[in-house]
């Protein structure tokens, strides 16, 4: 007599009752995270608090949702279309994002249009679109730590080595010194001259790296060796520039740089902490969550708990909370084809189509450009910046670059991508701007270059022939090597050999 088939077994009991207390833990990490933020904190002035009196009325709960859901939109869709006009002109998506934020602002269409302020960044939501912005901001530093490789810039070899240190010493150097020229149209009040010079070294030799991945991928130099040279670079830099920023917020926060002595070695000690402490636990987690089947809701309850966990902890440490989310991605590295990565790249893709685009309306919503162009001081402060920026950044680079033994045009191409600066270095000028290291007008003129600097890139890569978007052809060898059209997933032996030193 045949046995009727066992059914298949089910979850284990437990699930049921481990899971929800779980995922109950992690979004009480999150909510507590958010209130750290700022997140239902009385506004400066108001009459909230014991004594205080009743509060102000204001739009009910619903229509504040509705306003935050209508401005969300709004953003999304007009960042969407920015970015469809970017890329028709030949630049990244996130060019034209930047710039819609910066259109919408009073520069342009607030200006014209006051009204139009109520649809994009409305008063009564103004608190809560503020926090949702930082939250973008999170998540971006989340996924660009996660998209950090470190073994790649180990085995980059002396070459990269080199035009990193460079390209990030140079620019740094200009930086500096050009800071007793701008130092009294640029500082913030009150800032002493040491931290506000070394904030404008930093911003003068940042590279964009989650840019510079686009314009590389766009400009079919992927499989390229300057691509790839490139983003080795860049992620070095990247690096450098935050070491570089954590001490300048240490030292504006101490007051001297012997004072932010004890901040920048206890923010070193605990990012070692979390690096060699942290990457076996979250590898072990991991792997028990592939084990036992974690669904995606808790792991990503778990990656937003971690980012902002870690964020918030080293903005109580007086650096900034970008650095404690760029910690936690660099915990979780992408992992093609595993679960964990997949929820990353979708939390990724929400927050780059939201939230972020969220961040710089409200960054364009404090750039005005008509408070600098009538203001000759400015003018020529600003001159001063962008020129030091781009100089700085091409020359350290190309010289470098060329001493280490690559031909000039390859040189100056490398000059030319590690000058974008895009979406991080608005990023890095924010932080420098909520410490007060830097006023409004500095804030409008700096981030007017950053995106100058990002858009000239693609340009200049076709100027000097490097540049071959996927789909129209082989990638130009460079200076007479040979093509790489029939290896298009490889790079040539031509090409590796173009781009050693001699």
């Amino acid at each position: 007599m045949t046995q009727p088939p066992s059914r298949p077994a089910g979850p284990p009991a437990w699930r049921g009752i481990v899971y929800p207390l779980l995922i109950s833990a992690a979004a009480l990490g999150v909510l507590a995270a958010a209130l750290a933020f700022g997140l239902g904190a009385p506004e400066p002035g108001g009459t909230g608090g014991a004594g205080g009196g009743p509060p102000a009325e204001g739009p009910h709960v619903a229509e504040t949702v509705l306003r935050v859901v209508l401005a969300l939109a709004a953003v999304a869709a007009a960042a969407t279309a920015g970015g469809l006009v970017a890329r028709k002109l030949g630049q990244p998506p996130v060019i034209g994002e930047i710039a819609t934020g910066l259109l919408l602002g009073p520069s342009f269409l607030a200006g014209i249009l006051p009204g139009s302020t109520e649809l994009f960044y409305p008063e009564a939501a103004k608190p809560l679109l503020g926090v949702l912005a930082q939250v973008g901001l999170i998540l971006f530093m989340f996924a660009v730590g996660s998209e950090f490789d470190a073994s790649q810039v180990r085995r980059s070899g002396r070459v990269v080595g080199a035009v990193s240190q460079g390209s990030m010493i140079i620019p740094f150097v200009l930086g500096v010194l050009s800071a007793a020229l701008v130092y009294r149209e640029f500082a913030g009040g009150g800032i002493g001259f040491v931290p506000f010079a070394i904030f404008l070294g930093t911003a003068m030799s940042i590279t964009a790296f989650p840019v510079l991945a686009r314009i590389v991928q766009e400009s079919g130099l992927a499989r390229h060796p300057l691509g790839t040279m490139a983003m080795t670079c860049a992620a070095a830099c990247d690096v450098i520039a935050w070491c570089a920023l954590a001490t300048a917020m240490a030292v504006a926060t101490a007051g001297s740089v012997w004072g932010a002595g004890g901040t920048v070695l206890l923010a070193a000690a605990f990012a070692a902490l979390v690096l060699i402490a942290g990457r076996p636990l979250v590898r072990a987690a991991d792997r028990w969550a592939d084990r036992t089947g974690v669904s995606s809701a808790v792991r990503l309850l778990a990656l937003l708990l971690l980012a902002f966990s870690l964020a918030w902890v080293t903005d109580l440490m007086g650096v900034h909370s970008i650095f404690g989310a760029f910690l936690a991605g660099m915990l979780v590295p992408h992992r093609p084809g595993t679960a964990l990565t997949a929820v990353q790249t979708r939390l990724d893709s929400v927050n780059r189509r939201l939230l972020l685009p969220l961040f710089f309306v409200s960054v364009g919503m404090t750039v005005d450009l008509t408070q600098v162009t009538g203001h000759a001081g400015l003018l020529l402060a600003g001159t001063v910046a962008v020129v030091t920026a781009v100089v700085g950044k091409l020359a350290g680079t190309a010289v470098t670059a060329r001493t280490a033994g690559l031909p000039w045009r390859m040189s100056l191409g490398l000059g030319v991508l590690l000058n974008a600066r895009g979406v991080t270095e608005i990023v890095v000028l924010r932080a420098g701007l909520d410490a007060g290291l830097i006023n409004q007008n500095a804030f409008t003129v700096l981030v007017v270059m950053a995106v100058l600097t990002t858009v000239m890139t693609g340009p200049a890569l076709r100027l000097l022939k490097l540049s071959h978007p996927p789909g129209t052809g082989s990638v130009p060898a460079p200076d007479g090597a040979v093509s790489p059209s029939d290896t298009p997933a490889k790079e040539t032996p031509a090409q590796e050999k173009e781009m050693e030193p001699a």
